[in-house]
């Protein structure tokens, strides 16, 4: 990634905007997941996935923190731990959709 190019420049801005809403995209597609793993029976599985909503929640917290950062002038921040952070809940929410699924076929 690049340096931000501006304080005026609206890049910064919708780049922590489209984090956020993976953030919260994650912590929806994780709320079915949940759901069905307390259903069938499986409370490893629904409390693995309650523990990255909670992770999910603060990532979408933070990004307040990147919007008072972008208007710091004294020095340039990086995105790349916010990004690093919602791919990792996306990836655990991927995951664990596909264990879900393949333990509710196997029976």
């Amino acid at each position: 990634m690049s340096a931000i190019p501006g304080r005026d420049a609206l890049q910064p801005e919708r780049t922590a905007l489209a984090w956020q809403r993976t953030a919260i995209t994650a912590l929806v597609a994780l709320v079915p997941l949940v759901l069905v793993a307390l259903r069938t029976g499986r409370p490893l599985q629904a409390a693995s996935g309650a523990a990255a909503m909670g992770i999910s929640v603060l990532l979408v917290g933070s990004v307040r923190r990147r919007f008072v950062q972008l208007r710091d002038e004294t020095r340039g921040y990086s995105p790349w731990q916010p990004m690093v952070r919602v791919a990792v809940v996306t990836l655990l929410a991927a995951v664990g959709g596909v264990v879900l699924g393949v333990t509710s076929w196997l029976g």
